[in-house]
This record gives structure tokens, C-alpha cells and sequence, in this order.
């Protein structure tokens, strides 16, 4: 009897539920693995793509090819999923299945995909702007603006407005033309369009040291002369003279901030790996080694995370196959794929209803990523 309850109705609701809180995941994004990763689904494996790069321009005749592998972006397939267990033998008229079941399990589903890929994505940027009321996003916003033509979207920590509002600034209001923005879309400031997102948390940075000098960089490992002190994850630094690049790798005028990944104490940081020696694909101008670093003033601080228009990516996964399972593809809004697994205890008549989503998500051109920090 349990079994009645998998229909492509309940699967087409989880499905919108979770496409109307997908923001982050879908805007300004785009689809560039789906059609490579279908029928080789693996959750947890990572995957390695080639995105074609600007190529190497050069005066005169000589011809100069570029290796297009210098653009590889690596990436992950996640699975998450919900799931209610159900004994057979009971009735299930007693539940109110679109209201009770489906919607809360979206939230919590959609809930927890979004909170994980902010997280990732908000130690991606390349650049970051300090400082107070409506400033940082300005210039976030102008910088991304110049080095691109794409439209530029922003997401932002909603205590931000309220700041914000505290000073008498306000987002220009302009309505969410659909579904796609939800309830959070704030409005446009500069060109930008600004919707809230709840898990870009507030970093609080304390006092650190302003003697430090860079002693190397090895993958995601930012080695320094001294520690700085407790440095939270979220914390941008900069290192004297160097510059971050934009999207066809050549020198921008402003620095590159190291976004700090993981909590530190002592005078070793985990940062996004940097490249500074192939022109294609520099991300910085050159060695930081030897370089002084800069550090933000000590407060707490509200973000906004800012990026162009195809710096991100959001690949769904359109096939899953389970052994010993009954799998369904039942619903998929605005790509939004949900899919209904049923596994059935025939020992003690128990069904397990599972509702997944599998997807590739992460940003694949972090020069075309800004973040700004809105001092409180």
C-alpha cells in the first residue's frame, strides 16, 4: 500500500519546491557538464573538464598555440537526498503528503545543496572590496563590469540591507520578473542584480598583525613569516604588489585577495590555489613571495558575493540507476531534477521512499568573481 505514495505528483512537487530556493545554484549560471558526466553518475568522484582559453596574443607572425589544458576545472559530483521510511501495513490516507511530506523535504534538501555550494564558492573570489555602506559593492561591481561584458549577478548576507537601510541606502527595487529570483531578490544597485542569501555568514576579523611577509605558496598552502594571529575562515588578505588578473589573464589594477579557507592560527593558511606564470591562465601577476601582506581592519563584516554571468556552473545529472531499487525520474522544474528511489524490507515490510538530486556545481572562471565585505 505504502507504495501508492511514489507518484510523479509528489516527485513534481518536491521538484518546484526546491527550484524556487535554487537561486544561487541556477542564476547566472550555466550547464557545461551534463552532457559528459550523464551515464557515468558517481557521487563523490571528481571529474576533470576542459574549458577553452583566450589563446596567447603576440606581435608579429610568429605563431604562438596555446594548450588548451591549461584551462582543466575540476569538479564534483554530489548526490544529496531525503528520504521517509514507511511500514507497509499502515495507512497512508492519514498524511497529508503535498504539505507535510514533499514541501518540508524540499527545503531541507534545497537547503542543504545551496548552503554547501555558498560555502565553496565564497572562498573562490579572486577580489574583495572592505569597507562601508553601499562602497564594496560599488567597486565589486565596476571591477567585474570592466574586465567583462556579461550581466554581473549578486548575492548578499540579507543583514546587509539592514545595515544598509541603517545609513539611509537602499537597493533600487525592480521586481523579480519570475519565479527564478524568489521572495529574496533585493533589487539592483549599479547594473547588478541583488538577491539575499542567508548562508553567506558574517566574518568577524580581529586584530592581525601587519608585519607578515609571504615565505611561498604551494597549491592551497599560503606559508607566512609570522602568524598573523586567529584568522577565520572568510578572511581576505592581500599581498603588496599583487595583482589579480582578469579573465583572459592579463593584469588587472587591483589585488588579489587570498580568501582564507579554513580557521588558522599560525603562519600556514589554506587558499585557492593561484597561478602566476602562463599568461592564459594567471590569476595573479606574479610570485607573491617576498611580498607584504595586507590585512582588513578588525570588525565584524556582512558579504556579498558577486560573479559574471557564466562563471559558474550548474550541471544536473539526468540518469541515476540503483541496483535493488526502484528509481523514477518524476520531476524536473527549471532544471531542478528530483528523482524517487523506493527500497522495500521484505523482512520487515518496510519501505524506504527517497527523493535525490545529483548534480556538478562550482565555479570554473574565479577571475570573473568579486566579493565584498560591508562593515557593520
Amino acid at each position: 500500500m505504502a507504495n501508492t505514495i511514489i507518484t510523479s505528483k509528489m516527485t513534481q512537487i518536491l521538484s518546484l519546491e526546491m527550484a524556487k530556493q535554487a537561486g544561487f545554484l541556477k542564476i547566472g549560471a550555466k550547464d557545461y557538464f551534463s552532457s559528459q558526466i550523464n551515464g557515468k553518475m558517481r557521487a563523490g568522484k571528481t571529474y576533470t573538464f576542459v574549458l577553452p582559453d583566450a589563446g596567447n596574443v603576440v606581435e608579429g607572425l610568429v605563431a604562438s598555440p596555446r594548450d588548451i589544458e591549461e584551462k582543466k576545472v575540476d569538479l564534483t559530483i554530489k548526490s544529496y537526498n531525503n528520504s521517509v521510511q514507511l511500514d507497509a501495513l499502515e495507512s497512508v490516507t492519514d498524511v497529508k503528503w503535498e504539505d507535510e511530506i514533499a514541501k518540508s523535504y524540499a527545503g531541507k534538501l534545497m537547503n542543504r545543496i545551496v548552503k554547501d555550494a555558498v560555502e565553496d564558492a565564497a572562498t573562490k573570489a579572486t577580489v574583495a572590496f572592505v569597507g562601508e555602506g553601499f562602497q564594496p559593492l560599488a567597486k565589486a561591481g565596476a571591477h567585474l563590469q570592466s574586465i567583462t561584458p556579461e550581466n554581473i549577478y549578486g548575492f548578499c548576507d540579507p543583514q546587509m540591507q539592514a545595515v544598509l537601510a541603517a545609513n539611509g541606502q537602499m537597493f533600487v527595487p525592480n521586481g523579480a520578473p519570475n519565479d527564478l529570483y524568489g521572495k529574496g531578490h533585493l533589487g539592483t544597485f549599479q547594473g547588478v542584480d541583488y538577491t539575499a542569501e542567508r548562508f553567506l555568514k558574517p566574518v568577524v576579523v580581529g586584530e592581525l598583525a601587519n608585519d607578515a611577509t609571504v615565505v611561498s605558496i604551494v597549491d592551497d598552502t599560503l606559508t607566512l613569516s609570522k602568524a598573523l594571529g586567529d584568522v577565520k575562515a572568510g578572511t581576505p588578505i592581500w599581498v603588496e604588489g599583487v595583482y589579480a588578473c582578469d579573465t583572459i589573464g592579463d593584469e588587472t589594477n587591483v589585488l588579489y585577495a587570498f580568501i582564507v579557507k579554513e580557521d588558522a592560527s599560525g603562519a600556514v593558511l589554506k587558499v585557492e590555489p593561484v597561478e602566476f606564470e602562463d599568461i592564459g591562465a594567471r590569476s595573479i601577476s606574479k610570485d607573491p613571495a617576498n611580498g607584504k601582506v595586507l590585512v582588513p581592519a578588525a570588525g565584524t563584516y556582512y558579504r556579498a558575493l558577486l560573479r559574471a554571468d557564466g562563471a559558474y556552473c550548474y550541471s544536473p545529472v539526468n540518469t541515476l540507476d540503483f541496483d535493488l531499487s526502484s528509481t523514477r525520474t518524476t520531476g524536473d522544474t527549471d532544471g531542478i531534477r528530483v528523482f524517487t528511489n523506493s527500497f522495500t524490507d521484505a523482512k520487515t515490510a518496510v519501505n524506504l521512499i527517497r527523493w535525490d538530486h545529483a548534480s556538478m556545481t562550482g565555479t570554473v572562471e574565479n577571475r570573473g568573481v568579486a566579493i565584498a565585505y560591508v562593515k557593520q
